[in-house]
């Protein structure tokens, strides 16, 4: 896989833990909601609070970040704490297709920015950069979204995405056959389990291969 970070971006501590598979995506899965999402929201249903989300090791980390970037995370916020805040306030999680739910199932667990691309829309070399001045791109669900100084992934044709709102170009459809899982991490020490990830996907998606992992 040829995926980089910027120096400016790394030098912060920045890096990607991705994976690459092949797989059979499918509108919904009775499976991954019962075996897996259920329990863990109702866990973070009974345990989690507003405040514990803010005292979070990974929340702080994530936002610092934004902040030393020129991003303000309160009004642009890493989409692990948009997602978390949201099962707190038992608003429930949308279900969308497969793969789409596992990537906030990574989320949640493990209290990150996660990201699924379609690799049918997005071309490699990909790097992570800061987002160029008055730089905006469709998001999923918005009409616009502003990455002036948020962190994206871009390939040739540009950004697509980001630990805050990913773009239309890249998204996960139920006809996407071969995807990019990334997480993005904001600490020294590398926080998702690989090996744990390859075996979700494994187990919960129809037909996957894990093609390739690595932590950058």
């Amino acid at each position: 896989m040829q995926l980089t970070i910027d120096p400016k971006v790394k030098e912060q501590d920045v890096s990607l833990a991705y994976s690459m598979i092949e797989f059979k995506n499918e509108a919904h899965s009775e499976k991954i909601w019962q075996e897996v999402l259920n329990p863990l929201l109702q866990e973070i249903e009974a345990e989690d609070t507003l405040d514990s989300i803010k005292e979070n090791s990974q929340i702080i980390a994530t936002k610092k970040v934004y902040r030393v970037l020129g991003k303000d995370p309160a009004r642009f916020r890493p989409s692990s704490d948009s997602l978390w805040r949201r099962i707190v306030q038992q608003k429930g999680m949308y279900q969308i297709n497969s793969l789409v739910d596992l990537n906030n199932y990574f989320s949640l667990k493990w209290k990150l920015p996660f990201g699924a691309y379609d690799l049918g829309k997005v071309t490699e070399p990909i790097r992570l950069i800061v987002g160029p001045a008055d730089s905006r791109y469709a998001g999923i669900g918005n009409k616009s979204v502003n990455i002036e100084n948020l962190l994206v992934l871009a390939d040739k044709a540009g950004p697509f995405g980001s630990p805050t709102a990913d773009s239309t170009r890249g998204m996960i459809s139920e006809k996407t056959t071969r995807a990019l899982i990334v997480g993005y991490q904001f600490a020294d020490d590398s926080v998702v389990d690989q090996v744990e990830v390859k075996r979700i996907l494994e187990t919960y998606l129809t037909d996957c291969r894990v093609v390739e992992q690595g932590i950058i």
